[in-house]
């Protein structure tokens, strides 16, 4: 009975944003789950450690540095000046990754399809952000030394990152909330999701 009458309460149109914003943060805190499941179980990220060094050493390759991988440990330079250097789990960019998809399934009332054309456009654009992480540390290296790369990687592209995801989201979201014959209609379209 008392939930009937909870239900049957008007709320004003800033109770409504309050509530909803609620209900965002509520379903977030249910999505980062996973996260710390990862972390306190310590699953085995090696593939996608080996996956991001191979892709770093073929861009870096491509760009014309002499890059020797065993693993995911890379070498960058010459044997008189080399610059080593391991991929590690934090280095995959799959906090990032599962950051993005709580933020997208966290949004309420948004379709399936959308959320799915997000993440199949959003979680690519998050891996080449991160290869690009990889690599602008190694350039850093190579142009201003190991310190400069340490600090640009421990400041700099750590929160590049995370700006990189917000971005992403945001855009999303501003594209999901539009009508019917938006952005993601003619996306959904091309990928056949409709």
């Amino acid at each position: 009975m008392r939930l009937e009458k909870l239900r049957s309460i008007e709320l004003t149109r800033r109770q409504k944003r309050l509530w909803g914003a609620l209900e965002f943060l509520i379903r977030l805190l249910i999505l980062s789950i996973p996260l710390y499941l990862v972390l306190m179980l310590a699953v085995d990220l090696s593939p996608l450690q080996h996956a991001v060094a191979t892709h770093s050493a073929s861009l870096l390759k491509a760009l014309g540095y002499n890059v020797f991988q065993d693993g995911y440990y890379i070498i960058v330079g010459t044997i008189q000046n080399p610059f080593y250097f391991m991929i590690n789990e934090d280095c995959t960019g799959w906090k990032s990754m599962l950051f993005l998809f709580a933020l997208i399934f966290a949004v309420p009332r948004i379709a399936m399809k959308k959320r799915i054309l997000g993440l199949v456009i959003g979680l690519p654009i998050v891996w080449v952000g991160n290869l690009m992480r990889v690599l602008g540390v190694v350039m850093a290296e190579a142009a201003w030394g190991l310190d400069f790369a340490l600090v640009l990687h421990d400041y700099g592209y750590r929160l590049g990152l995370v700006a990189l995801v917000l971005i992403i989201w945001v855009v999303w979201l501003k594209l999901s909330r539009k009508e019917k014959k938006n952005v993601w209609g003619r996306l959904s379209d091309l990928f056949r999701l409709r």
